[in-house]
């Protein structure tokens, strides 16, 4: 019984024409074999998988086939069945990780001087040759540039940035392109309707996306699953590598765009239960997210994304759910995550904290408490810079005292002591007070500051806006200016333009500095000023 051959290994290309997605490079060399117009030295570069020590073979056989048809080897001739078969001594394959130092390089030198056995040219394939020495890299220098004219080269590197420019420049260069996903699916496809198990089209499509460009591995993987079942489904490529599949990644991402912590953590959950595996899984989501940015940014041109038909529709229903400034946080946040996935002890706990992030909008809140430690430490620069003016320092202000809700009674216009005295009317409480504020301190810190524990109301009849103050420094520094800049916030909020009126409330507690009541509120509530550790965030 003969052994058992690897499918990568069975079905590797015999001729050029059998390559898949490098039509840019197979009819170069194709037109330089026809015309006899090959170059003494090659390098072949990209990515794994992607034929590059194939086609290094096909090439050997071709410059030396006795019957060549249309640049490709006839695959007939004794030259082409001896080289399949690893039985010419004049086709030498040399791995340059094992094989590179200048002891191995001189020995190639001192051989490469002999003459053919058999072959028209001794051809010599260096795999990885990056890996070779810096001083086996000088002494090929030499051979490389003027080599007998029956000896060839052919270099292949999956990292050209470490070959040296000298070695380079003495070679013509191919870049092997990866392969798309719909050529290696169809690849599968044809492999399968030659062998004893049958694929689904869903199936070679997930196992082109899981291969990322390269035939080696989506043929190794295929092997896997034909192991698995005669009928290889989606669920069984799933099985066969250990990834969670994309109905759990689509759980992921609406519980994201729902902010729901506990759907994703449940899900994360179940899938360790199951033995997947994180990091990879991680990958997918952001792959996922990549697509719906993609859907986001081109939403007419859905060819951009390389999904099956049904998973386009559910892709796009989750769009729908995120804002592009949404998917590119995301997206953000979990590529970091698969960055320190890497290095991390605990990889589950990784993706959790970046989902619980995501799902709370943990960025947007230390972002909205970052601001808000940086407003009340300029506050304090202000008031303290306003004391070595020679200012007289204002008078504490009150404790907070119990508010009334907006449901409470009006307050009558007699009992209260303003500049400007309206009639006797009622004035209700302003309910979008806090988002005037929020406006005026855009435009004016200094007074916005001096406004805290305000309370405002209308009076709509007469188009009055009566502010109470609880700070008499207010009373000092609030000028014409400082007036319009604050009816101006109210108007963007409230849509209306109002006649100001205020009222100083005198303070009865105990003199405190404005400074230090601010300092001794933010430590009540937990937060850090700038006298403890300026500019740190909370």
């Amino acid at each position: 019984m003969a052994a058992y051959e690897a499918l990568y290994r069975k079905w590797r290309p015999q001729t050029f024409d059998d390559i898949v997605a490098q039509p840019h490079i197979t009819r170069t060399l194709k037109n330089q074999i026809i015309h006899e117009k090959t170059a003494h030295a090659y390098l072949f570069t990209g990515s794994r998988g992607t034929g590059k020590t194939t086609c290094a073979r096909i090439f050997a056989k071709a410059v030396n086939c006795l019957h060549p048809k249309d640049g490709n080897p006839c695959l007939e001739c004794e030259i082409c069945r001896d080289a399949e078969a690893g039985a010419l001594t004049d086709i030498i394959e040399i791995d340059g990780a094992s094989n590179n130092g200048v002891e191995e390089v001189r020995s190639l030198r001192e051989n490469a001087v002999y003459l053919p056995v058999r072959c028209k040219y001794k051809v010599y394939i260096i795999d990885e040759v990056h890996m070779m020495s810096p001083g086996a890299f000088n002494a090929l220098l030499k051979i490389i540039e003027e080599p007998p004219e029956y000896v060839k080269f052919v270099f292949a590197t999956t990292e050209i940035h470490k070959v040296p420019a000298t070695i380079l420049s003495r070679c013509q260069r191919f870049d092997f392109r990866r392969i798309l996903p719909a050529d290696i699916a169809g690849r599968i496809q044809y492999i399968s309707e030659h062998e004893s198990f049958r694929i689904s089209g869903a199936a070679a499509h997930r196992i082109a996306m899981l291969s990322d460009g390269g035939m080696r591995d989506a043929l190794s993987l295929l092997d896997q699953c034909a192991g698995i079942a005669d009928d290889i489904e989606t669920a069984t490529v799933e099985e066969a590598v250990g990834v969670a599949g994309t109905e759990s990644v689509y759980v992921i991402l609406r519980a994201i765009a729902s902010k729901n912590a506990a759907e994703a953590l449940e899900r994360i959950d179940l899938l360790y239960q199951q033995s997947k595996d994180m990091t990879r899984f991680a990958d997918e989501i952001s792959q996922q997210l990549r697509s719906i940015m993609l859907l986001k940014t081109a939403p007419k041109d859905p060819s951009l994304v390389d999904v099956m038909p049904d998973e386009l529709a559910q892709l796009q229903d989750i769009s729908a759910m995120y804002t592009l400034p949404s998917v590119l946080e995301a997206l953000s946040a979990v590529r970091q995550c698969c960055d320190r996935m890497t290095r991390a002890g605990n990889r589950r706990m990784e993706l959790e904290m970046t989902l619980i992030r995501l799902c709370t909008d943990y960025q947007q809140q230390n972002g909205e408490l970052k601001a808000l430690n940086n407003r009340i430490a300029a506050l304090e620069q202000q008031l303290q810079a306003l004391k070595q003016n020679g200012l007289p320092a204002a008078a504490p202000l009150p404790q907070p005292t119990r508010q009334k809700s907006a449901a409470s009674a009006a307050i009558p216009a007699q009992n209260l002591q303003m500049e400007g005295k309206p009639d006797e009317k009622q004035f209700l409480p302003l309910k979008n007070w806090a988002a005037v504020l929020e406006r005026f301190y855009d435009l004016a810190p200094t007074i916005a500051g001096l406004l805290e524990n305000s309370n405002a109301y209308t009076f709509e009849e007469k188009g009055l806006l009566l502010i109470m103050v609880r700070n008499s420094l207010f009373k000092r520094l609030f000028r014409q200016q400082d007036s319009e800049m604050l009816l101006d916030a109210a108007e963007q909020v409230l849509g209306k333009r109002y006649q100001l009126r205020y009222k100083v409330i005198e303070a009865e507690t105990e003199q405190t500095a404005p400074a230090d009541l601010l300092l001794q509120r933010a430590r009540e509530q937990g937060i850090r000023t700038g006298e403890q550790d300026p500019g740190s965030s909370i």
